[in-house]
């Protein structure tokens, strides 16, 4: 009966060890090779929106995409070199010559790089071109209201026409400029906003590219609530100012000032923390330890820089 119970046992230890052992093992992928669907090596094509295509690599967790101009060995700029999980990766390329390559990747290695030429060329017909922005880019947020529009130019385009659209598409301003830049100012309110810009000649237009979207945040945070030490304490510099940030998650930080004053007139500290307390000590400008009374308040300040009302003001004493 022993018998079967250490056999029974070792082979329960067999079976785990190995199921172990699998979920561990990463495949080897260095002798694999990527299926390249586009674009095809030594393709010349008027369209400077370009799509990188590849077959799923059985074991590849991700995929490294470089792009340079005008080759690897006679670099001038290098336009793309990024790790892509999926199999689809857009650039919006000038006129001209570039190099490409691919290879893929896991925890053991990679493939070999796969090497490709690739012209844009250029042509009158804005058909099937696209302009490519610059700033601002999706999902940029920002305090300010006026905004400055930027793209690339487009070879042969005489002017550029941009829209801006409100939060539910409509438009907010269609206009056409033979720049490549447009500043426009927005209401003075917290607001969701997109935009996009095509190229015209005489003879033809370009597509729209994907409408880019920004935020206007105007919003000031919530003010800070202190919490320690009590109003009139009797402190020393090894102890905390502590309060709670209201307006979290949006409030980033928080502005302390300490004065001798309850009117603040004679501000001795500043400082910035991202925590929500710190050490008396710790101040900048460290208030002396002299049994005087002082006074403090903070403000709290978002991601884009928009601070709140001041909190309301406290007293303590510092004892030494």
């Amino acid at each position: 009966m022993k018998k079967v119970i250490v056999v029974s046992i070792v082979l329960l230890t067999l079976i785990i060890s190995n199921a172990c052992k699998k979920d561990f093992i990463v495949e080897d992928i260095k002798n694999k090779t990527l299926v390249i669907l586009a674009p095809a090596n030594n393709l010349v094509t008027t369209s400077n929106l370009v799509t990188f295509w590849w077959e799923v690599l059985d074991g590849a967790e991700k995929y490294n995409l470089q792009v340079v101009k005008p080759s690897f060995t006679s670099l001038i700029s290098i336009v793309a070199d990024t790790n892509i999980t999926g199999t689809k990766f857009n650039l919006t390329l000038l006129p001209g010559n570039y190099q490409w390559r691919i290879k893929a990747i896991n925890a053991g290695g990679s493939t070999a790089y796969q090497q490709f030429n690739l012209t844009v060329d250029t042509t009158s017909n804005l058909s099937t071109q696209l302009v490519s922005v610059i700033s601002p880019q999706t999902n940029y947020l920002t305090a300010a209201n006026k905004i400055v529009f930027n793209w690339n130019s487009l070879n042969t385009a005489l002017t550029y026409e941009i829209l801006l659209l409100n939060s539910t598409g409509g438009t907010i301003k269609d206009t056409v400029t033979a720049s490549t830049s447009y500043t426009y100012t927005f209401p003075s309110s917290s607001a969701n906003y997109s935009w996009k810009v095509r190229a015209q000649n005489n003879s033809s237009i370009s597509q729209y590219n994907s409408a880019s979207t920004f935020t206007i945040d105007l919003t000031a945070p919530a003010a800070p609530s202190l919490t320690t030490p009590v109003h009139g304490a009797i402190v020393t510099p090894t102890n905390n100012l502590g309060w709670n940030r209201v307006g979290a998650p949006d409030a980033k930080s928080d502005s302390i000032f300490i004065a001798t004053d309850s009117a603040f007139t004679n501000v001795i500290s500043r400082t910035r923390t991202y925590q929500q307390s710190i050490l008396i000590s710790a101040l900048n400008n460290t208030p002396p330890a002299t049994s005087t009374v002082y006074w403090w308040k903070l403000r709290s300040i978002d991601s884009v820089g928009n601070r709140s009302v001041y909190s309301s003001q406290l007293k303590f004493k510092l004892n030494p």
